[in-house]
Formats: structure tokens, sequence, C-alpha cells
């Protein structure tokens, strides 16, 4: 019930206030909260073919054209199952751009009023096969 009221205020706020909603969730230091998946980008190996970025934000106020992760464009936008955005990005793409030990990935775009938004997400890089072994 918790994560239900949690994301109606998300709702709420960034329907009337989208760039500046400071409700529990939506945002992170003044950016929107965002979980990019997988948390670990394994240089070498292919890891279903998209890099995701999970938001807070509700999927109905974004202009899904505008969104770029590290400038590189969404190849896919929905909402999930509770309707906050969902982005996916090409893999090789970011992981041409990744050197170990991580790299910060963010997301950038803009709300449906002309608003633009970023939020950024850390993730480990690591070489795979590891030399040696």
């Amino acid at each position: 019930m918790k994560y239900v009221v949690a994301s109606l205020l998300c709702v709420v706020a960034v329907a009337w206030a989208a760039p500046t909603a400071l409700s529990a969730g939506c945002v992170e230091d003044g950016e929107p909260a965002i979980s990019v998946a997988p948390s670990t980008l394994l240089i070498g190996v292919e890891q279903g073919g998209a890099v995701t970025v999970h938001t807070k934000i509700p999927f109905g106020v974004v202009d899904a054209s505008s969104l770029a992760l590290n400038g590189v464009p969404a190849g896919a936008v929905f909402a999930d199952n509770q309707g906050d955005l969902v982005a996916k990005f090409s893999e090789a793409a970011i992981k041409a751009m990744a050197t170990p030990d991580e790299i910060t990935l963010t997301l950038t775009g803009r709300y449906r009023d002309g608003e633009t938004f970023e939020g950024s997400d850390t993730v480990t890089v690591k070489v795979w096969p590891q030399p040696g072994r």
C-alpha cells in the first residue's frame, strides 16, 4: 500500500509540476530517480542486447522521442506495470563508451510541457572473460 501511495504522489506531483516534483521516489538530489539494468556491464559478452533504464517518472508526462542515455537515443520506450517510464538503449552503443571500472549513465529527456530533465546512475564495468582465466 505504501508503494502505491508513493507512486500516486509521484504521478500527481509530476503531472502538476513536472521538473520540480519533489515527492517520495520521484527525484533524488533534484534529479529524476533512475535505475539502470544490468548493474554490471560485461565488455566482451552480449547481455541481451539492451541496457534498460527504469524510472519513477510517469510515462504519460514524457516526450518519448526526446530520450537519450549518454547521447544514445532510446530504441524502445514504454510504461511498466506501475505506469512509470522504462526505456531501452543499444547495449553495443553503451558498451562502446564504457571502460572498467564504472560508468555514470545519464538519462536526458523532455517533459511534454517542454521542460528538460536528467537523471543518472553509475554501473560497474568489467572485461569478460577476465584476462588470465
